[in-house]
C-alpha cells in the first residue's frame, strides 16, 4: 500500500505532503540541511526536483530516497 500521494516542494526548503489517507503535513527540511544525510538537498534545483513513487520521497534519481517515517520524524524532531 502506498503513503504518498504527492509532493510539492515549496520555499524556504519545505516540502508539502498530501497523503493517501486525505490528510496533508508541511516537512521543514531546512532545519535538517546541515547533516550529512539532507546537506545534498541545499542545492535549490535538487530540492525542488521531488517526487513520490508512494513509499518514498526521491530527489535525484533515486540519489536521496527517505520513507514516509524519516520525513514525520523531521516533522516530530524538527
Amino acid at each position: 500500500m502506498s503513503y504518498i500521494k504527492s509532493v510539492v516542494p515549496m520555499r524556504d526548503y519545505r516540502l508539502f505532503m498530501e497523503m493517501e489517507s486525505g490528510s496533508s503535513v508541511t516537512v521543514n527540511l531546512s532545519v535538517k540541511l546541515h547533516t550529512m544525510k539532507y546537506s545534498d538537498l541545499k542545492d535549490e534545483t535538487l530540492f525542488k526536483n521531488v517526487r513520490t513513487d508512494g513509499d518514498y520521497v526521491i530527489w535525484g534519481d533515486g540519489r536521496i530516497r527517505l520513507t514516509v517515517n524519516e520525513m514525520l520524524e523531521v516533522v516530530l524532531m524538527g
